[in-house]
């Protein structure tokens, strides 16, 4: 996501002129598109109001009614944290904001979200039967009221945001007027002529920026895919809440051209397959915002949490189209099928993918802005999987926001929870005009289709799922390894120095190191990875990770420090560490004894433990092994509580360390052993069958009858499996 600028250049809104043939999808539509602001009657007449579904009855399937229930039950009670945020604007008293009243994406988003979800409330009724007319009456005032101080402020409605600066016009102002819009397309029937022209100029505003602006263009470091598919969000609003304005066909083709520009990728450029209006794929893309492998990279990394952004964003934009009961649009499923099933091969067991790559926004249980990908999915293509990870998503989220009093994650932000809340909104507008009679896959079949061995070529990256774990190693722009057991998001999270750790405190990113090796082979239920880098310091590190066809994952490494170089600080074997819902506390067994940890905040306190193993909650189990009698010290992280709209609740323990004031020097082997789904008492009987052994530029692991040898002369390895070692289930 970059935070650009736009150039200010202010579209009037337009009622007459000729529409010029649309010769392709890349020819810009005619710049004289203007006519006279003051033609109110027309810019109203051109709105088609929405016509609300009916009140869910018994007619609906059982899991259908049950959805939409547990949707708007979650949207109302966010709804109740919101009303504790709602300003008046002083001297205006039908004016009112939620949380700050500046010009900014802090400011205005969370505002827009919130006229969205109190729209929402006040003209839909869950299976249960309406609300009660007072919170009814009240959310309705409440969106109508900041609906006019959004309209007022927008830049299309001449005034300012009480920070004396209007919004609007700006980068992702189009995705902000799509809330505001879509509130005002629910509430129309309760809005008088001004109001109703307000949002109608503010949507078609906004609109119109795009008629001649090309989609944004970068596959590398910064993807242009979530901004064309939020973008295209206001075209497509547009062209279905106003489809009598006489730019309506250009926004609806515009939509069209914004979503297919969205995951696109290089071989969209001579694809032949027939797309919307009878053209071939290749005549709408002209963009390449995806990798072949369908992976994209945003904020330098290859980041699932910006694929799956963009694919919920793209079928956001098929709602809009159910809502105006019009046909959805090819361009809102391109390349989302393919996008999928990588979501899926790295989906945990509650429902949100795991971010193999790192995630800056370091949050990790994403059900509430995932669970619209299910939905949509499950309705547009009767997705069984889907259906399965929709109602996993939907019972996780739910106990995540009861735990969390309202909100939806230890954010505890406006913004954040009106995001969650809106996506909710569309899951429940899905499901209410297309119901579904798809039933749920078991979560046998779930397991079956997520499992396997994936290769990200262009993503760097292997993943390796099966019924009991989830393993991965990347080696693109972040460089890192997972291995996470059944259920495990509420055990480990992604460390962005997972496994590789921090060498002079640096971690092992492509900015920090250069990758001068690297090597893997994937087998049909097993994968390795072998590789040397020079990082901070000058210090040389091999390393080698194995995921075996158990639930067993090694990793080996090798610190060279050369004449000149500096190995000040050694952290490896780095583990990001979550706790169980609801829990704030655990306990870590190891040879030194227990120690129970405490996520409350306050500051990066440091636990050490002199221990060569370790178990946590008694679910996954690590053995260290060190050469030249290397004593080992562990570290427990204990960092600040989450705040903001980014949390900092991030804790994590280091599994190879040295005690302070230990200098290194020469060669220095350490190997780790993961044991998932595993006991604390497991762990312990197994250390002394660990076997660790090095002789020149080779070093074997041996784990029962088990065993992986590299040589870091050849980066070769080798892999036996034959143990009957199993893992303890949850």
């Amino acid at each position: 996501m970059n935070h650009g600028s736009d150039a200010r250049c202010r579209l009037s809104l337009v009622l007459t002129g000729a529409l010029a043939i649309w010769n392709g999808a890349f020819a810009a539509e005619p710049a004289g598109l203007e006519t006279p602001r003051e033609d109110v009657a027309a810019l109203i007449a051109g709105v088609r109001p929405f016509v609300h579904p009916a009140t869910p009855d018994r007619t609906l399937p059982a899991r259908s009614r049950q959805l939409l229930q547990g949707f708007h039950d979650s949207i109302l009670d966010w709804s109740e944290v919101l009303a504790k945020h709602f300003v008046p604007v002083p001297g205006h008293s039908d004016w009112g904001y939620y949380g700050l009243p500046g010009n900014t994406e802090d400011d205005v988003r969370p505002i827009t979200y919130a006229v969205q979800v109190n729209a929402f409330l006040s003209e839909l009724d869950p299976p249960s039967g309406p609300i009660d007319a007072e919170r009814r009456a009240r959310r309705r005032r409440e969106a109508i009221a900041v609906l006019r101080y959004l309209t007022h402020s927008h830049i299309s409605g001449g005034g300012n945001c009480l920070n004396g600066k209007p919004w609007g016009n700006a980068w992702q102002s189009a995705m902000w007027a799509r809330s505001a819009g879509l509130g005002g397309w629910l509430l129309w029937p309760h809005l008088d002529a001004s109001m109703r022209q307000a949002v109608a100029r503010m949507v078609a505003f906004e609109a119109d920026r795009f008629i001649n602006r090309p989609p944004r263009d970068q596959e590398f470091s910064n993807t242009g895919a979530e901004e064309n598919a939020w973008d295209a969000m206001i075209t497509s609003l547009a062209a279905n809440m106003m489809p009598g304005h006489l730019h309506a066909a250009v926004w609806g083709r515009r939509a069209k051209l914004y979503l297919y520009n969205s995951l696109s990728r290089r071989a969209d450029h001579s694809n032949d397959a027939r797309g919307d209006e009878d053209r071939p794929v290749r005549e709408w893309v002209n963009t390449v915002n995806a990798h072949p492998d369908f992976t994209i990279e945003n904020h330098g990394l290859v980041h699932v949490g910006y694929l799956k952004l963009t694919v919920g964003e793209m079928l956001e934009n098929a709602v809009h189209y159910i809502m105006g009961r019009s046909p959805v649009p090819r361009a809102c499923l391109h390349n989302v099928p393919e996008a999928y099933q990588i979501l899926l091969r790295c989906m945990a067991w509650d429902g949100a993918p795991i971010p193999f790559g790192g995630n800056d926004w370091k949050i990790t249980h994403t059900q509430c802005t995932d669970i619209v990908i299910h939905s949509v999915l499950s309705v547009l293509k009767g997705d069984s999987v889907a259906a399965y990870l929709e109602d996993v998503s939907l019972e996780t989220l739910r106990s995540i926001q009861k735990d969390e009093g309202g909100f939806y994650n230890v954010r505890r932000d406006l913004e954040y929870g009106g995001i969650c809340a809106t996506r909710l909104m569309s899951c429940y507008l899905a499901h209410a005009l297309l119901p579904s009679s798809v039933v749920s896959a078991s979560a046998a079949e779930f397991n079956r289709q997520a499992s396997g061995v994936k290769l990200l070529e262009q993503g760097e990256a292997i993943l390796h799922r099966t019924p009991t774990k989830f393993t991965s190693f990347t080696w693109g722009p972040n460089r890192m390894a997972l291995a996470m057991p059944f259920d495990g998001t509420w055990v480990v999270w992604p460390h962005y120095a997972s496994y590789l750790g921090l060498i002079n405190g640096k971690t092992p990113a492509r900015a920090n190191a250069k990758m001068e090796i690297l090597r893997h082979t994937v087998g049909s239920n097993s994968f390795d990875v072998r590789g040397r880098m020079t990082r901070s310091g000058g210090v040389t590190h091999d390393f080698a990770y194995a995921s075996l066809s158990n639930d067993i994952t090694v990793y080996v490494e090798r610190l060279h420090t050369a004449d000149g170089g500096q190995l000040r600080e050694r952290e490896t074997g780095i583990v990001g560490h979550e706790y169980p819902m609801g829990q704030n506390e655990r306990v870590l067994r190891g040879r030194h004894g227990s120690t129970r940890v405490i996520g409350i905040g306050g500051g990066d306190a440091v636990t050490l433990m002199p221990t060569d193993w370790l178990n946590v909650g008694d679910r996954i189990g690590y053995v260290v092994c060190r050469t030249s009698g290397r004593s080992n010290v562990m570290r427990y992280h204990g960092e600040e509580r989450g705040s903001g709209r980014v949390p900092l609740l991030q804790e994590y323990f280091s599994l190879v360390g040295d005690e302070a004031g230990t200098s290194s020097s020469g060669e220095d082997w350490a190997c780790i052993v993961t044991f998932l789904n595993q006991s604390a008492d497991e762990t312990a009987a197994l250390v002394d069958r660990i076997v660790f052994a090095v002789q020149g530029n080779t070093a074997t692991c041996q784990v029962g009858s088990d065993f992986v040898r590299v040589d870091f002369d050849t980066f070769e390895t080798a892999i036996s499996e034959s143990s009957t070692l199993q893992p303890t289930l949850p």
